[in-house]
């Protein structure tokens, strides 16, 4: 049943109740109290407009587009509170599944999803349901197994030959191969073991090389491990740095450490790993750029010895 819109406006424009206490008024949970007013056009600071005004507006002959230009409202809010107000016809009717005013027989889909291929957006166009209406009775006689689309029809778009194409030959995945079909990852899935077709271990991806460069830079700090992914081509399908798989990379190109002992006490002593020191590839430049720096000190501190001496007063003349 419809909450009234008046009283939903009155407790939440003009008494300011929250969601959660109309939702304990109505005896409804606070995220349906959050789908009507969004139904009803009902926002903070917005006009209150009573169901009378609505009725009185509509009566004198004025469409919906133009009383939610007149009032400030949603057009969707006026057509619901319309249909609150019995003035006009849900979009959406709701029947009992298997029932005989049911628009969605098991025959009917039988013969339109499985034998002619039809689509649930299609089913649902001519018999005036929804498409989540379509599906839920598809799942419910077991005539659909959650793809969409029926299975002729999509053995017929993706063959093996094109699956072996796009899978082994380019070596795209299940999900960039459905985006490309408009199927599901799942369905992909099935064709792959139906047509036998062996499949990748989850995560086998080639992988970007390494580049020692970077890696470098990584290891002085100078990039993060999120741009050093970028930098190198560790990237999700949407474009995101695929960390995970650029870590597990790194752990398995990992140089090996040597193990040394470390006494601590004649009674006891503990192994630690100490990583190998991969040199630097401008290290000989850095080892110049030091010797340069530890002479020009040694220069400065011979011309202030010099300078000290030169300034010092004669204590003789004195």
């Amino acid at each position: 049943m419809r909450p009234d819109p008046d009283q939903l406006q009155q407790w939440a424009l003009r008494d300011r109740v929250p969601a959660a206490e109309i939702g304990v008024r109505l005896g409804l949970s606070r995220a349906a109290v959050y789908g009507w007013l969004r139904r009803y056009s009902i926002v903070t600071g917005g006009p209150f407009l009573s169901q009378e005004r609505l009725l009185a507006l509509w009566r004198a002959g004025m469409l919906t587009s133009r009383i939610a230009t007149e009032t400030g409202l949603a057009p969707d809010g006026v057509r619901e509170r319309l249909v609150t107000a019995a003035v006009l016809v849900p979009d959406r009717s709701y029947f009992v599944v298997g029932s005989p005013e049911d628009p969605l027989p098991e025959h009917l889909l039988r013969d339109w999803v499985v034998r002619e291929g039809f689509t649930a957006a299609q089913v649902a166009a001519l018999t005036g349901t929804t498409a989540r209406q379509v599906r839920y009775r598809l799942a419910r006689y077991r005539l659909s197994s959650g793809r969409p689309g029926p299975a002729p029809r999509l053995r017929r778009q993706l063959t093996r030959d094109t699956l072996v194409k796009l899978y082994q030959d380019e070596g795209l995945s299940c999900p960039q191969i459905a985006r490309e079909a408009g199927v599901s990852a799942e369905a992909v899935r099935e064709l792959l073991v139906d047509y036998g077709i062996k499949r990748r271990p989850s995560g086998s991806r080639a992988r970007p090389p390494l580049d020692p460069a970077a890696l470098d830079d990584y290891r002085l700090g100078t990039v993060t491990l999120e741009q050093l992914a970028l930098r190198l081509g560790y990237v999700t399908p949407a474009g995101n740095p695929a960390v995970r798989r650029l870590r597990a990379a790194l752990k398995e190109s990992d140089p090996p450490r040597s193990t040394i002992a470390v006494a601590h006490s004649s009674r006891r002593q503990v192994t630690a790993t100490i990583p190998r020191q991969v040199p630097h590839r401008y290290q000989e430049t850095l080892d110049r750029a030091k010797a340069a720096c530890a002479r020009s000190a040694e220069l400065i501190s011979a011309v202030q010895l010099t300078l000290a001496g030169l300034f010092v007063p004669d204590r003789a003349e004195d």
